[in-house]
């Protein structure tokens, strides 16, 4: 079963082709918050704090990843109506109208990243919450965004990060993916929703599973140097980890997300988010 289409986007102040700080131009779509209904403000949504804003970044450029990836449409709807959240998705350079090559390593997206939040937090003006969302080759980039000073509450969801061909797509850089990664778990004010298919196309169950546990330890002994009270979990819905870094397993889940498995990864991410 395909995921359900999100609503189409509806144009919020924001423009089409953002020109980065580098000269770069970016193209992008702004989604803006559902309105607020009953059934919300008895949910306590009208209680989330200020704006909330959730960059959405697509796979695999080389193999035709783009902002209209099915995954990441899927979780526009219950970002924007649901989580109140204002949802950018772009075209990562080199793709559809954005300028630029794309490159071998995934370094430069990442700093394209950092700048087209800054001019999101600006042209937006009082948000509070920032959640990065990759999917695939896009995990990889946002995974190097790093905590944003408090009192902004900063987000990472991570989703079928590529661990199997990690050294590959970014031309044998898996090393400095690995300790950005690690320092991003580590970092006192991190939030880091892990999330895969135990049927993943192209890394291995046992491969994450051991990788996440590695992390885990890493983010629980950050929390022990800081002298907060950790808490960690092993349970058979697959969560696991310290307070800054949640793992979520979903059974028969593949890389690309089709069928009843869609639907568990929405729910994990929304539950992450609320």
């Amino acid at each position: 079963m395909d995921f359900p289409h999100a609503r189409a986007p509806q144009k919020a102040a924001f423009p089409d082709i953002v020109e980065l700080p580098s000269g770069l131009k970016i193209e992008a779509t702004l989604t803006p918050p559902g309105d607020m209904t009953e059934l919300d403000e008895e949910r306590g949504a009208s209680s989330l704090p200020g704006k909330r804003l959730a960059v959405c970044l697509h796979p695999w450029a080389r193999l035709g990843g783009n902002m209209d990836d099915p995954v990441l449409m899927a979780l526009e709807r219950p970002l924007a109506n649901y989580l109140k959240f204002y949802v950018l998705r772009y075209n990562a350079r080199g793709v559809g109208r954005s300028a630029g090559w794309k490159s071998f390593t995934g370094l430069p997206e990442a700093e394209d990243l950092r700048a087209l939040v800054q001019f999101a937090l600006k042209h937006l003006e009082d948000v509070r919450e920032v959640a990065l969302i990759g999917y695939s080759n896009g995990a990889l980039a946002a995974s190097l965004h790093p905590v944003l000073p408090a009192p902004m509450r900063t987000s990472h969801v991570l989703i079928s990060y590529p661990l199997g061909p990690r050294w590959l797509i970014t031309a044998f850089r898996a090393q400095t993916y690995q300790r950005a990664f690690e320092d991003l778990v580590r970092a006192p004010d991190a939030r880091v929703l892990l999330c895969y298919g135990d049927s993943d196309d192209f890394t291995g169950s046992d491969a994450y599973d051991d990788w996440a546990e590695a992390l885990g330890k890493l983010a629980i002994s950050a929390e022990s140097e800081t002298g907060d009270e950790v808490t960690a979990e092993d349970d058979s819905d697959g969560e696991r980890g310290g307070s800054g870094l949640e793992v979520v397993k979903i059974p028969g889940a593949s890389h690309f997300w089709g069928g009843q498995a869609g639907g568990g990864l929405i729910e994990a991410v929304t539950q992450f988010l609320r």
